[in-house]
């Protein structure tokens, strides 16, 4: 009997990536039962606005994709929530996975950890693990990271600071080339 691999679609996964992990990953038995998941992409703006009906439909684009790259060996698919974590855990609930197979990346420390405590082995098929520092910064625009919300209210608080003060240069100017006449 195929086993049944939970294909997660990190951000660059290449059609080529994909049916390569995917063969690599099949058994004796001919090729695994593949149920494509795609977490969303929200960016900071996004996430903000709580406007993530786009990053929706990109997602469910994405697995479409996947299933039909894979043709066959896919038994199915949906798009996801923007943490891969909470992703994996829908996804499971509707197939019942051998191996978590993540594809593109690369994934975070945090996330592989998050997703390793699931129960079900992982793999993983893509580029370089990346910087800590490119990692950190993923996570924070991306929400999953806890720090996001303080981020966002310091670049907030930061970015009416630089206001005020362009304001006060104006302020300044105006007075001063006033008092010149």
């Amino acid at each position: 009997m195929a086993r049944n691999l939970l294909v997660v679609l990190l951000s660059g996964a290449s059609p080529s990536e994909l049916r390569s992990a995917v063969e690599e990953h099949g058994d004796g038995a001919g090729p695994p039962n593949v149920y494509v998941v795609a977490p969303m992409h929200v960016g900071p703006l996004h996430w903000l606005a709580t406007d993530e009906q786009d990053a929706r439909d990109e997602a469910s684009v994405r697995a479409l994709e996947a299933e039909w790259i894979l043709g066959q060996e896919a038994v199915g698919g949906e798009a996801g929530e923007a943490d891969p974590t909470l992703a994996v855990e829908d996804a499971l609930r509707r197939f019942a996975a051998d191996e978590i197979l993540l594809v593109g990346g690369p994934p975070d420390g945090s996330l592989v950890d998050s997703i390793r405590g699931l129960g079900v082995p992982i793999a993983y098929a893509g580029r370089g693990e990346g910087g800590r520092l490119r990692q950190t910064v993923r996570g924070l625009t991306s929400g999953r990271s806890a720090a996001t919300p303080f981020v966002a209210f310091a670049g907030a608080n930061l970015a009416l600071l630089a206001l005020g003060v362009v304001l006060t240069l104006i302020v300044a100017a105006i007075v001063w080339l006033a008092g010149a006449y």
